[in-house]
């Protein structure tokens, strides 16, 4: 795990680059000027520093020249994170010998990605996995799942994780998560014919337990782009997302959604235990089989919406013919937590369903 040096004076960017940092997994150290830097080199060697440059005691120019004059760290990267954004003040700090320049304007994600393009192997060990939750059958709970298995993912792993929800128009993430995204899904893909991670960036929100939502378009006017967009869309959150999650709409089984199903590592087909739900589950084995899905990627998850009245899950695994991999009981605070907009793991996280959702993200990272 590479250890990230954060210099500033500001307690708040402080706070805020920690929390980003050690969310993407690296290990931080702060100081809060440039001397306090300087002891922490000697001390605990970091492996890139990030620095503001109006500091008390030294200036971040003053800062980076003392760096480069000692042999230890004369080569680590140093990135200048400053309020300063005139073109002098860039061309100073890397005169004083930065190696990079980002105004404090700039969002934690695009400076954690300058950090890997100047530290490609200082990532966590952990390959990045796209998992997707799907169901032919309406009221399944697949939202309801994919969003609690992304916040249970993102408090057991400390990972960054990005959860999408690909519902064309109309989707429950946000919802269910309490946010009130100002972008969508639809409007990144629209923004451009080339997918990108800083292109898609600025269309995400923050849940305050860090998952990062690309929701779905609640404006009718807004469609679908007829492009072979979506097939990109999982290598690209591959590059900047250890974990992410596809909340995956009905009509995936369809054209302009086929292709992604190679792009995932991990499917969650969920059912109800209901005879529709059979019949859905089946269909969806079977078209998932002629696209070429391998059945090792697909693990069958029983949510028990309804408190009674459930087909036994010997009669389901018989019938589908295929084994259950998880059983999510009855919950009765999952509606609470739906209307509330706070997720079950954060809401009841000791209850029954609740620990069992959270035994399902992890069994589908293996």
């Amino acid at each position: 795990m590479s250890k990230i040096l954060i210099i500033d004076d500001d307690q708040d960017i402080l706070r805020l680059l920690e929390f980003a940092l050690k969310r993407a997994g690296y290990q931080v150290i702060i100081a809060t000027d440039g001397a306090q830097g300087l002891a922490q080199i000697d001390s605990q060697k970091p492996d890139l520093i990030v620095a503001d440059i109006m500091m008390p005691k030294m200036t971040g120019y003053d800062f980076c020249r003392q760096v480069r004059t000692r042999s230890d760290s004369a080569d680590t990267p140093i990135i200048m994170f400053s309020a300063r954004f005139q073109p002098i003040d860039r061309q100073t700090a890397l005169e004083a010998g930065a190696t990079d320049y980002l105004p404090k304007s700039t969002s934690p994600d695009i400076l954690i990605n300058h950090i890997k393009e100047l530290l490609p192997d200082s990532g966590p060990s952990v390959a990045a996995k796209t998992i997707g939750f799907f169901s032919l059958r309406g009221g399944s709970g697949v939202t309801s799942l994919a969003v609690n298995s992304a916040i249970a993912l993102v408090m057991s792993q400390k990972v960054k994780l990005a959860l999408v929800d690909l519902a064309p128009l109309g989707g429950h993430a946000a919802v269910m998560l309490g946010l009130r995204p100002t972008s969508s899904l639809v409007r990144a893909l629209n923004a451009g014919p080339e997918l990108s991670l800083e292109g898609l960036t600025p269309h995400f929100i923050e849940h305050t337990a860090g998952v990062h939502l690309l929701a779905s378009e609640p404006h009718p006017e807004r469609r679908w782009p007829a492009s072979s967009q979506l097939e990109q869309l999982a290598a690209v959150l591959k590059s900047g997302f250890h974990l992410t999650i596809f909340d995956l709409p009905r009509a995936t089984l369809e054209q302009p959604y086929r292709s992604m199903w190679q792009q995932l590592d991990k499917i969650a087909l969920i059912l109800s235990p209901d005879l529709p739900s059979l019949q859905s589950t089946a269909i969806a084995l079977q078209s998932l089989a002629q696209l070429g899905v391998s059945k090792s990627k697909i693990e069958l998850v029983v949510n028990q919406v309804l408190p009674s009245s459930a087909l036994p899950l010997d009669t389901i695994q018989n019938a589908v013919r295929r084994p259950i991999a998880t059983n999510v009981p009855f919950e009765p605070d999952m509606i609470k937590a739906v209307n509330s907009g706070k997720p079950l793991l954060l809401s009841s996280p000791k209850c029954a369903g609740a620990a069992a959702i959270a035994r399902l993200a992890n069994l589908l990272l293996n």
